[in-house]
């Protein structure tokens, strides 16, 4: 229950830590779109990352590919769904067939947006870099080494729900603000677009290695950035760690 609830928290930091530089345009543009939309990015994003954390390497072996073509293909997804939000005849395409690919049944109970949240969030396990601290460095030792276990997978889901939570609060509070600020209301078709333009460009930053350059500037010159680990760095933490591990 410790390491579950220091995992937790530990993704409530992250929000404090350049790792956040990589979500941060997708998070910025779940608060527009379908109702649905911040729902469906979370929960994307959760599964993705639970399940690239614990099996990431068994893909990669399975399919034959680097990991390094995951990130590629992450950042060309990130880059198309930007130029649907910019481009609102691409957003219609898009959702008409996000709706074809799902069971009508799905569809509906998703809600608004819901599908086409799930597939940015998704996406977003391929890209998240986090600034991992002993905890989840561990399990990712024990996945490597084909220990994939039932509390490794508690761990990580701990992790990427304390993660989530405060990318689905940013979501939340800006589509309040949208509601409550009638100028950018009557705009939000323009708002929208310009999410997508963001969101497009930081795709081509990616592939240009812009994020991680950042993340390392930042790291190195702000030193707070190395402490947010501290709750992982206890000596009760650590026995748990050491038991783990054997």
């Amino acid at each position: 229950m410790l390491l579950l609830l220091v995992a937790f928290l530990g993704g409530v930091l992250t929000v404090l830590s350049p790792c956040i530089l990589p979500v941060l345009p997708v998070v910025l543009s779940g608060t527009v779109g379908g109702r649905a939309r911040p729902w469906g990015i979370v929960a994307g994003f959760i599964g993705s990352f639970v399940v690239l954390t614990l099996f990431l390497s068994t893909l990669v072996t399975a399919l034959g590919i680097p990991a390094e073509a995951l990130r590629w293909g992450a950042v060309a997804l990130l880059f198309a769904f930007g130029l649907t939000l910019a481009v609102p005849a691409l957003g219609r395409r898009f959702e008409q067939l996000a709706a074809r690919a799902v069971p009508q049944g799905a569809a509906r109970g998703g809600g608004d947006g819901f599908v086409g949240g799930l597939l940015v969030g998704a996406t977003l396990g391929l890209v998240w870099t986090p600034c991992v601290g002993p905890i989840l460095a561990s399990v990712t030792t024990l996945a490597l080494s084909g220990q994939v276990t039932t509390f490794a997978a508690a761990v990580t889901t701990a992790y990427a729900l304390g993660v989530a939570l405060p990318m689905f609060a940013v979501m939340v509070g800006g589509r309040r603000l949208l509601t409550r600020m009638p100028a950018l209301l009557r705009n939000l078709g323009g708002l929208q677009r310009a999410f997508g333009v963001v969101l497009a460009l930081f795709a081509v930053g990616m592939a240009l290695g812009v994020d991680r350059a950042a993340q390392t500037f930042i790291v190195e010159r702000v030193p707070y950035v190395q402490n947010l680990a501290f709750l992982e760095e206890t000596g009760a933490v650590r026995g748990e760690l050491d038991q783990i591990g054997r």
